[in-house]
């Protein structure tokens, strides 16, 4: 949607989704170039490094400008699913094992090692737990910062996989949109959804500890909590009562209002009702909070869409203005708007990520 947060949430703003380009594309076009024209991001088209790398980096250095942070050695938490698979893609019979390195390091080590040395960091941790991997990672820096003596810590995420081999074969398994131009659209929480769409993204959260007895200042946010749990039910499929969805989402709403849910919502035909259905379960409040799900308008980021879910409920809170749905022909629920909603001065949003084989993760953050 755009280079930078800020041009991506004015995206948001404005109504603007991913599965408008397909306006520009003819008929014929194939499955693949289909899913690379919809969700691709152009800085990571051609690179020298892996597009994951690129991508992670900016978004690193985007994070860390705004906090007014130096990257040199700031201890980093890593969070994806695929990684740097990039390599592996564009290998051939001719010339095969172009990129030894990442061939020995794997994926993830190479996305970790790369991008440590374009970036002076210092990583702690890189965690791969399907689509919940990158608030995973958040997890795991916050309890750091709760319980070590660092005081600063960066989070960071990228996907870039749209490789014909991860696109087929989400196409078995049948939690893609049709893959024709009309037809590829991401549609959560609404009636006519057919599954996902896969996108490129990146994401990255600087976080800064208070020292004791400091409380955030007006203008600033807070994140409240965080948790991970998983619920080994299928490798697949999540688990008909999402336990650990439930187990979550009853910790955040214990006895805290909650003013905005951000779900996982995937936008498959399972997934959405019944994730709706167990966060209103989990509800303290009398009155149903102001529900988005940015993946209608930004793809499916895999193991990066939780961190991208909650940079957006950052500039969501801080802006005052959550973003319209306007792939909301049916609602499932009666309370979803597709319009954009006007926000309190201090809002409190609790984001949700779920993945296969039961990964599970959530975040609350508060805006004062």
């Amino acid at each position: 949607m755009g280079h930078g947060a800020w041009e991506t949430f004015t995206g948001l703003l404005a109504g603007r989704t991913l599965a408008q380009r397909a306006q520009r594309l003819p008929d014929s076009i194939g499955p693949v170039d289909l899913v690379r024209a919809l969700g691709g991001v152009s800085i990571a088209q051609h690179v020298s490094d892996d597009p994951t790398v690129e991508l992670a980096e900016r978004a690193a250095r985007e994070a860390a400008m705004m906090a007014g942070v130096g990257l040199d050695g700031l201890p980093t938490w890593i969070g994806v699913s695929k990684g740097a698979v990039g390599r592996w893609a564009v290998d051939d019979e001719a010339r095969p094992m172009r990129f030894p390195e990442a061939y020995a390091m794997g994926p993830h080590a190479y996305l970790t090692h790369r991008l440590a040395q374009r970036t002076a960091i210092r990583p702690q941790s890189h965690s791969v737990a399907a689509c919940a991997s990158s608030l995973t990672a958040l997890h795991l820096a916050r309890q750091h910062l709760l319980h070590r003596s660092a005081d600063t810590a960066l989070v960071v995420t990228a996907e870039a996989a749209l490789f014909p081999q991860f696109i087929h074969s989400y196409r078995r398994l049948g939690v893609l949109a049709p893959l024709t131009p009309r037809g590829y659209a991401q549609r959560p929480l609404d009636a006519q959804r057919q599954g996902f769409m896969l996108s490129q993204l990146g994401a990255a959260v600087i976080l800064k500890r208070l020292p004791p007895g400091a409380a955030p200042e007006p203008g600033q946010l807070e994140l409240l909590d965080t948790d991970i749990a998983a619920e080994a039910h299928d490798i697949i499929r999540a688990s008909p009562k999402m336990e650990a969805l439930r187990y979550i989402a009853s910790r955040f709403f214990a006895g805290r209002r909650i003013d905005v849910l951000h779900p996982h919502a995937a936008g498959t035909a399972e997934h959405d009702p019944t994730e709706l259905e167990v966060l209103r379960d989990c509800l303290t409040q009398s009155d149903t909070p102001w529900t988005y799900a940015v993946k209608g308008a930004l793809g499916h980021g895999l193991g990066a869409a939780g961190l991208v879910s909650f940079v957006t409920a950052a500039l969501a809170a801080k802006t005052r203005r959550l973003p319209p749905m306007p792939w909301l022909d049916r609602p499932i629920a009666s309370h979803l708007t597709s319009q954009t909603v006007d926000l309190p001065p201090a809002s409190t949003h609790a984001v949700f990520a779920a993945g296969f084989a039961g990964h599970t993760a959530g975040a609350v953050l508060r805006h004062y």
